[in-house]
């Protein structure tokens, strides 16, 4: 009876084994990774977010976030390693993001990018520029007590009674829909694309900087 018990535990082992295997060999549905770079960007268009997904498609693309807390050379150095990471099939593309507040230093991390890449005695050392704005909707809390209250205190005389009125300003329908709901506030985004190649798509969309004049000279 025992033997009969064990049995039928390993068929139960082996018919999971099975099934795990077949599962294991499925394939596995690609990620929305388009998706996932529109949205990063906060593209202000339908036709940047088709432009977005043709670069996509064509080129190994990586986003880089500027926040005020992040160190410069720590971006400078993921900027170059992805710039100059060798790919057989797709050129390579860095996208510096950041908000208004952060293009600065923003800006900063892309020149110093830039120079480096020109040290280089290659062809490496051509970079090429582009440069999109977006914007990002923030909620922010509607501002409690918009309804007025003002207390008028009366002088009743010379015996010392006071009145105490409430006035009241009445809300309307709209703004009684609205309580409680938050704002929507626009926060310009800016994105700028690196590149050691010229990027068709970008070029006509938002214009191109390059350094190619000047490496055509030190040749």
């Amino acid at each position: 009876m025992s033997a009969k018990v064990k049995y039928k535990k390993d068929n139960r082992s082996g018919d999971a084994l099975a099934k795990r295997k077949r599962t294991d060999s499925e394939p596995i549905p690609p990620s929305n990774k388009k998706a996932r770079l529109e949205g990063s960007l906060n593209t202000s268009s339908m036709e940047d977010a088709r432009i977005l997904q043709v670069v996509e498609s064509k080129y190994e693309t990586q986003v880089h976030s500027v926040i005020s807390s992040s160190k410069i050379q720590k971006k400078v150095t993921a900027v170059l390693q992805h710039l100059t990471l060798p790919t057989p099939n797709k050129s390579n593309v860095a996208i510096l993001r950041a908000k208004a507040a952060d293009t600065g230093k923003l800006v900063s991390i892309a020149e110093i990018a830039k120079r480096e890449l020109e040290k280089r005695t290659d062809d490496g050392r051509i970079w090429f520029q582009y440069i999109a704005l977006g914007e990002e909707l923030k909620e922010r809390p509607r501002d409690e007590g918009n309804t007025i209250i003002e207390e008028t205190k009366l002088d009743g005389g010379s015996d010392g009674d006071h009145d105490d009125d409430d006035f009241e300003i009445m809300k309307t329908p709209f703004e009684r829909a609205i309580e409680g709901q938050p704002r929507l506030r626009g926060v310009p985004i800016i994105s700028l694309f690196l590149s050691r190649v010229s990027i068709e798509e970008l070029k006509k969309r938002y214009g191109e900087q390059t350094n190619t004049s000047l490496t055509e000279k030190t040749r």
